[in-house]
């Protein structure tokens, strides 16, 4: 048997590495409850706020309003009040003796690190006392205090288990309210099994989603996993203190903390060193590689925050495309500006922008080159303002700096202001191989425009760690070529493997993009769309779960032609296309089409393009109750673009939610939408790094049954194959192949050598119950490698075309009730202390992706109750048309959940009516965390009239409950169930069940079994 370094034994080990005089850290072994921690506290408060409390000392009574001050309602609340005023965050404490007035003491500075007031501590095995009487009394492991508040939160295992049983115990921790009082200011989380460790910023329990469990790369983006190493380089100071202050940034649009990636980090410090005029080579400008989806505007909003703190800096300039200014770069960075200490200005115009360039006030202008150009033009050298202008010592940042600004006009601004610094941000760096047609000897590359790439992750190393999705391409004819070729008499062509040589022949003869403008080939693409997609779109997942798809074309004629396609379809007007009884039982208004493209004034196709966008908007505005008009086509837009990213609450219900939106070129860059899964292409090749930009808009990570950013080619697939293969092998250094998602046939191979395995162990379900203890570790392997590989297959487009028992002798019910004895079995093996397999270890945490056990039922009833405010603090509901519509499907929803959990059911109707009747009861309250108390209440109850009735001790009859296996036969010993023996009193029962005799202990069980199966288990299952 393998030894294993015992988990206190990791535990000190890590205190050591922390506390090492390198670290900064001391340990306060003397700290072990919450009491100790608020004592604490105080005492670092009143010694950092001598010129406060020296004279006249902090009372019980002033520090009882601290206390009050500091139980934030969420991790996210807390991070704002540290964000402070100017980067130091404060208390009001009115002062009990009157004369004394109010006072604010200094609690935390974002930038008083190491050196200054800052007090950096380490506590262990804290004590949580339950926050209800089903729960147990917990321990944490290990918690960074700076200033005596618990900012950074540690969860260890031992080597065996995997490191996702940390992040387990701490949504457990979360669910139960443990991280409530003083640790309400936590920011981040981190979780470790000693070799693997992961970062998180803290959340509530439903919003932290393993997906976005960060390792540590160093700045060469080698992984840095080790507990001790990560403790060494992320969580000694200066840089843990930097992590939870100058390395968060809160997303106002979605009440979240954000913590940056260690790539995002090592660009910023690399910008750092190039502005330093004193490090090797002087200031320098130069761009940074981040692969798209990899939150380059993230990176690059901290990087303009960081630059306005420099004094040679006078203004930091943020350049964006003028598309952009329609997309989410400024409104992002106004959600990430709206609680730090930086403004973020939008340029109205350009007077304004000239005003906002002069100002002495150290913020970011959000501006485009347009209006720059316009300035340079109004103010030529030896005018007034020039002189003004000229002065300025600027610094640019760019994002797409590819695209946002053209090497002729970099160059004009240039010379007009004197010697400025670029620092540009781009996913797909132009190449000699792709080198932009530059006149005379203007630069041609990224490198050649901005300078040296001063920091690089690219699309292999962010699908390494996890930061982005690969791509699941497919390819389709909708036509046979050959027998295009013989209708048009071409008989000679290349002869080749993939049909490159027929397709050249066929686009020289300009044949080809007739056959694809024809109708015949439209209406097969959105045949494949509507009923050949929906494991694409999720379908499956149910209302208000499904994923988002784009239709780019070739043309703005064919993206309107397209529109009124998918309109006859799903009106029934097209008999050569019909949805599928199988998609419309999936989804009944599938598919919600929109469509969006420039609309100019003047030219030859105007007049015709706005009226069909005129028809458009008005389809949209009797779809979703809106009131757009032509003059109103830029919030038309916008909200076309929520709608299709589903970020905001309001669009997470399927009442206010798109499908799919038809484009030319609008979204197929600087969109981001993790919940867009598919990209369809009906339109040649673009050119290297355009294909990578739309690509991209696929693979943001979502959640875990996202598995691929997926992408379907209708046009020229020989072609678009090999620029395909010649892009991602270009922008991955040399991982083309590693981006991309197995084949069709690889795919489904993996799934039959899975299903094959599976069978070997357990021929049917029912086998898997007699199964032995080692037997039922390798079903477990087994079925997870099968779960793996099915949840693979079904975003496939064949895999439609597939059928399981036919195909592959199994059905879907066959693999549900697989499924089933996973859980039962992992469950079973989680009581199994003894177990040295990783691997089992690993499939016991495993959650399956074809099968949850979660009530989606119940997720969508909050998402929708969610809806009906426009913010956690609104004091009223809001009472319009399109609200009306989402409080009738909460009501028909409730009612449909109430057949499958009555129970559960029941507390939500009540708590809907509640907020009905009193919204301002619920102010800045979270549904699922109200949902969670009142069950747990509920449960509370019942246990405790149980106990009384039964004579049992209620705490440990709600533990005994807590690890109850109802899949156990009733004869079977439970977990636990000495312990409860030891404190059942038969003796005190008999008082007034005379006649029981020696059947207490044997009833007792059965009563609580009935307990359990007939009330408990509906009632605290999701």
């Amino acid at each position: 048997m393998t030894s294993y370094e015992p988990e206190l034994n990791i535990e000190e080990h890590l205190i050591q590495q922390l506390t090492e005089k390198q670290s900064q850290w001391t340990l306060r072994d003397d700290i072990r409850t919450m009491q100790d921690l608020w004592k604490n506290f105080r005492r670092i408060l009143v010694l950092n706020n001598k010129e406060l409390f020296d004279e006249h000392p902090l009372t019980d009574l002033e520090f009882l309003q601290i206390q009050d001050q500091l139980r934030f309602p969420t991790f996210y609340d807390a991070a704002k009040w540290l964000m402070g005023e100017n980067g130091i965050a404060r208390l009001r404490v009115q002062r009990e003796d009157a004369a004394l007035g109010t006072v604010y003491p200094v609690v935390f500075k974002r930038v008083d690190i190491a050196g200054g007031s800052s007090v950096y501590e380490v506590v262990h095995q804290i004590e949580f006392p339950r926050k209800e009487q089903m729960n147990c009394d917990r321990r944490g492991d290990v918690t960074l205090l700076i200033n005596g508040l618990p900012m950074i939160h540690i969860e260890l295992k031992n080597r065996h288990h995997p490191y996702k049983e940390a992040f387990n115990q701490i949504k457990k921790y979360l669910k139960e309210g443990v991280f409530r009082d003083i640790f309400s200011t936590l920011q981040m989380f981190v979780v470790s099994n000693g070799s693997d460790t992961r970062y998180i910023a803290a959340a509530a329990e439903s919003g932290l989603n393993e997906k976005f469990l960060s390792s540590w790369l160093d700045d060469a983006n080698q992984p840095i996993t080790d507990y001790l190493s990560f403790a060494k380089s992320v969580l000694s100071i200066p840089a843990a203190h930097k992590m939870v202050s100058q390395y968060t940034v809160l997303d106002s649009e979605r009440k979240a903390i954000i913590l940056l990636r260690p790539y995002q980090i090592h660009a910023i410090e690399s910008i750092r060193n190039a502005v330093n005029p004193y490090t090797d080579g002087g200031t320098q400008s130069g761009f940074i590689w981040h692969t798209t989806g990899s939150g380059k505007t993230l990176t690059s909003y901290k990087v303009a925050h960081y630059l306005t703190q420099i004094p040679s800096v006078e203004k930091v300039v943020f350049v964006v495309d003028r598309r952009d200014l329609d997309n989410q770069t400024t409104g992002s960075f106004q959600a990430y500006a709206e609680y730090d200490t930086i403004d973020v200005n939008e340029t109205d115009n350009t007077g304004d922008l000239v005003k906002k360039l002069q100002f002495d006030k150290g913020d970011v202008i959000v501006t485009t080159i347009q209006k720059l150009q316009i300035i340079m033009k109004r103010y030529p050298a030896g005018s007034k303002k020039y002189e003004k202008l000229h002065k300025l010592r600027l610094v640019f940042v760019v994002d797409e700096c590819h695209r946002a600004v053209s090497p002729m006009a970099q160059d004009q601004i240039n010379h007009y202001f004197t010697n400025p610094l670029w620092y540009g941000f781009t996913g797909t760096p132009i190449f000699s191989e792709d080198a932009k047609d530059s006149p005379g000897d203007l630069p041609a590359t990224t490198e050649e425009q901005y300078g040296a790439c001063l920091n690089k992750y690219t699309i292999k190393e962010a699908l390494h760690d996890g930061a982005v999705l690969g791509f699941q391409v497919e390819y389709h004819n909708t036509f046979d070529m050959r027998v295009l070729a013989k209708q048009n008499n071409i008989e000679k062509w290349t002869q080749d493997d993939d049909g490159f040589g027929l397709e050249t022949a066929l686009l020289k003869a300009k044949v080809i993009d007739t056959a694809y403008e024809d109708e015949e080939h439209m209406l097969r693409v959105v045949d494949f769309i509507v009923n050949k997609a929906s494991g694409k779109f999720g379908l499956k997942r149910g209302k208000g779960d499904t994923y988002t798809a784009i239709l780019t074309t070739s043309s703005i004629k064919q993206a309107q032609r397209y529109y009124q396609l998918f309109k006859r379809v799903k009106a029934g007007a097209e008999p050569r296309v019909t949805i599928s009884d199988d998609v419309k039982r999936q989804l009944a208004d599938f598919p919600k089409v929109a469509i969006t493209y420039s609309v100019s004034e003047n030219g030859d196709n105007d007049s015709f393009n706005q009226d069909q966008m005129k028809e458009s908007m008005s389809d949209y505005n009797e779809m979703f109750g809106t009131q757009y008009t032509m003059e109103q086509i830029d919030a038309y837009n916008c909200n076309v673009n929520d709608r299709l990213a589903r970020k905001k609450k309001l669009y997470q219900v399927r009442e206010a939610q798109l499908d799919l939106v038809i484009v030319v070129d609008r979204l197929l860059t600087g969109f981001d939408a993790p919940s867009l899964s598919t990209l369809f292409i009906d339109r040649k090749p673009m050119r290297s790094y355009g294909i990578i930009q739309a690509f991209s808009r696929t693979n943001r990570l979502y959640d875990s049954q996202k598995r691929f950013g997926q992408i379907v080619i209708f046009q020229v697939p020989a072609h678009f194959k090999r620029a395909v293969d010649h892009a991602m092998k270009l922008y991955s250094s040399g991982g083309g192949s590693y981006v991309q998602a197995p084949s069709w046939e690889e795919a489904e191979k993996k799934f039959r050598k899975a299903l094959q395995k599976l069978r070997a162990i357990a021929t049917t379900p029912e086998e898997v119950d007699a199964l032995s203890k080692n037997q039922k570790l390798q079903f477990l392997k087994a079925y997870r490698e099968l779960d793996d590989a099915y949840s693979d297959l079904q975003v496939y487009s064949q895999s439609q075309d597939k059928d399981l028992t036919k195909d592959y002798q199994i059905d879907e019910k066959t693999i549900e009730e697989y499924s089933g004895k996973f859980n039962n079995v992992k469950e079973e093996l989680k009581e199994d202390n003894d177990n040295d397999d990783p691997e089992v270890n690993t499939a016991i945490n495993y959650e399956l992706h074809c099968y949850h056990v979660d009530q989606i039922d119940e997720d969508y009833i909050l998402r929708l109750m969610e809806a009906t405010r426009s913010d956690e603090s609104a004091l009223v509901m809001d009472e319009t048309a399109k609200n009306q519509k989402i409080i009738k499907e909460i009501n028909e929803e409730i009612a449909r959940f109430r057949k499958t959990n009555p129970a559960r059911a029941e507390i939500l109707e009540t708590i809907w009516k509640e907020y009905q009747e009193s919204p301002a009861n619920f102010v800045n309250k979270n549904f699922v965390d109200i949902l969670n108390d009142r069950v747990q209440a509920k449960a509370r109850a019942m246990i405790s009239v149980f106990a009384k009735e039964w004579c049992v001790d209620p705490d440990a009859l709600a533990f005994f409950v807590e690890t109850y296996d109802a899949a156990k036969d009733p004869q079977d010993k439970q977990v636990n169930q000495d312990a409860l023996k030891k404190v059942s009193n038969a003796k005190e029962y008999r008082k007034t069940h005379p006649n029981i005799g020696l059947k207490y202990w044997r009833l007792l069980l059965e009563g609580i079994r009935k307990l359990y199966v007939e009330k408990l288990q509906k009632l605290i299952e999701r």
